[in-house]
């Protein structure tokens, strides 16, 4: 594989529809590529991009209740009309990792149970199932199936408290058995780096945009201000800080690092530019929607960090990456976003 600035070439690609094709399968080394977890909140997002570059894309999900499935259904709607796109639903088990990483070039892995609150007590176990049991999977399987590149989905969570400046070297000390079961994916990574695989891992810090599961702040504190929505639980005192980070320029970013030579082995984080605290954050959700949030407040919860911050240094020099979409312009889009289910929503009930 070459390296490949997305600012250049990709982006040339983009006008020429071979030209497109060409990209994936000179760079990729085929322009198969499969996404785990293709119908979430990033992965279907990643599915799009793929395509919009002329790869074909393989998307895996077994539409895990933990939230909707028709959301996530939703979020794949274009996805599944296009000609080059194939969706599987299967869970990766022992048979289904090895045939979706046979078919596949790059194996984009984000399938995971996300949620730190969800992962303490009873929800441990299905963390550790989705995270930790299936990641292996497909890392086995892609020894032998000829597949250059994991790029396994990771998170600021691994951190823990730690990653509060971008002149410090956090330690990896998750407060959470999330994080905890994203770190274990990692060791995961180096173990089987030393067979043969060529894994990147991404620590993701807090990504928003359309297509936002439910559970996530930003979600929530948009449908807070409508008349009819859920009250938005604050959790803590609205001090605590987080890097976020628009889903747009997490795409890129992971696309890089399955492009991108360089990239090979290596983790990087993935984050938005600015770390911002949650009042700060709720102001501006008012003042993009032009309403109050509906709010009640509840303590801290148990693995939740004081401040989030992304050293993206070497994904710059590495991966030719920096976000590109500032916290303000990515809100409007995620509001809109909001909008448009909700007017979705009333035409459904009108013509019923």
């Amino acid at each position: 594989m070459c390296k490949v600035p997305l600012t250049m070439t990709i982006r040339m690609a983009e006008d020429c529809e071979p030209c497109r094709a060409a990209v994936c399968e000179s760079v990729l080394g085929s322009p198969t590529v499969a996404v785990t977890g293709a119908a979430g909140f990033i992965g279907s997002h990643l599915v799009d991009r793929l395509l919009a570059l002329g790869c074909t894309v393989l998307g895996v999900d077994d539409f895990d209740p933990w939230y909707d499935p028709m959301q996530k259904r939703n979020n794949l709607s274009e996805a599944c009309r296009h000609p080059n796109f194939e969706l599987v639903e299967a869970s990766l088990d022992v048979e289904m990792a090895p045939a979706i990483c046979g078919e596949a070039s790059v194996v984009f892995h984000l399938a995971g149970r996300p949620g730190v609150q969800d992962s303490w007590g009873k929800g441990f176990v299905e963390t550790c199932r989705r995270n930790i049991d299936l990641t292996q999977r497909v890392f086995e399987a892609s020894i032998g199936c000829g597949v250059s590149r994991v790029v396994y989905a990771s998170s600021s969570s691994v951190y823990g408290s730690g990653a509060n400046g971008v002149d410090t070297s956090p330690d990896l000390q998750p407060i959470s058995p999330y994080g905890a079961s994203k770190l274990a994916g990692e060791q995961l990574a180096a173990v089987y780096r030393t067979r043969g695989v060529n894994i990147t891992n991404l620590r993701y810090f807090t990504v928003y945009g359309p297509r936002q599961r439910p559970d996530m702040a930003m979600h929530r504190m948009l449908e807070a201000t409508r008349i009819d929505g859920p009250v938005f639980i604050r959790r803590g005192d609205g001090r605590q800080r987080r890097e976020f980070t628009y889903v747009a320029d997490v795409v890129e970013a992971t696309v890089a690092a399955g492009f991108v030579a360089e990239a090979a082995d290596k983790t990087f984080d993935i984050g938005g530019g600015s770390s911002v605290s949650l009042e700060e954050a709720m102001a501006l959700v008012e003042h993009t929607t032009g309403s109050a949030i509906r709010m009640r407040c509840v303590p801290s919860p148990a693995g939740d960090p004081i401040t989030t911050v992304a050293r993206t240094k070497e994904a710059f020099e590495v991966l030719g990456w920096q976000p590109q979409v500032e916290l303000s312009e990515g809100l409007s889009r995620q509001w809109a976003w909001h909008r448009q289910r909700l007017e979705s929503e009333i035409s459904a009930l009108v013509a019923d």
